[in-house]
């Protein structure tokens, strides 16, 4: 893999025309509009999502990284109907790219202890 020459992989940076990669940006001070998803199918799966975020504060991309069919239509659905102030850097808007997560939240886990047969 080759990055473009102005690309910053520590500052989240693509170079050229990506996206600025930015960890948690959706925020209730970044988002202007939300519609929540409504998931009617009981599963307990976590939906990760990665999105793209135009220069507008439109979402452009979205991409699942796991989600039954069902889920990823209501989630797109949802949003494509959401709204986030844009990313300025540098005096200029840019895209960003960012993920969300909806459904039910992963599981921590726990070590588990055994048992040690006494006499």
């Amino acid at each position: 893999m080759s990055l473009p020459n102005d690309a910053n992989p520590t500052s989240g940076m693509g170079g050229s025309d990506l996206p600025v990669c930015i960890k948690d940006y959706v925020t209730g001070e970044n988002v202007t509009e939300r519609v929540d998803p409504i998931l009617t199918e009981r599963r307990f799966n976590p939906v990760p999502v990665r999105i793209v975020i135009d220069k507008e504060g439109k979402v452009k991309h979205i991409h699942f990284l796991s989600a039954f069919p069902e889920q990823a239509a209501v989630v797109t659905d949802a949003l494509l109907q959401w709204r986030f102030k844009p990313y300025i850097l540098d005096g200029h808007p840019v895209e960003v790219e960012t993920g969300i997560m909806f459904g039910r939240p992963p599981r921590a886990t726990t070590p588990r202890t055994t048992r040690v047969a006494t006499e």
